[in-house]
């Protein structure tokens, strides 16, 4: 199974990309911060806001389920997936090619 390069990966793919293909809509913004349902845990009030993502930073973090991380990490965790087959699957959803480790 050839590699994936998870850095230029994190370096490509932004946490906003990440957040429109799971159709995020935030309840609150404040500059580069968004709140809203946890799309991890699946909130399911309109109004929630246990969800926290920082767009600048690329992180984000639930305060009712606990996940945290990164764009791929989110991706990961919303589909239930390795870290590995999140990082195909994510590529393929946005229809990009998957950047693979040249040496190890």
């Amino acid at each position: 199974m050839p590699g994936v390069d998870f850095n230029v990966l994190r370096a490509e793919i932004s946490m906003k990309e990440v957040l429109n293909q799971l159709e995020f809509e935030s309840t609150t913004r404040l500059g580069s911060q968004l709140h809203g349902p946890c799309p991890v845990h699946g909130s399911t009030s309109s109004k929630s806001r246990s969800f926290s993502v920082n767009l600048v930073k690329g992180r984000y973090y639930c305060h009712k389920c606990e996940s945290q991380g990164n764009q791929l990490e989110l991706w990961a965790a919303v589909h239930k997936l390795s870290f590995y087959d999140a990082a195909v699957d994510l590529c393929r959803a946005l229809g990009r090619e998957i950047p693979r480790v040249t040496r190890w």
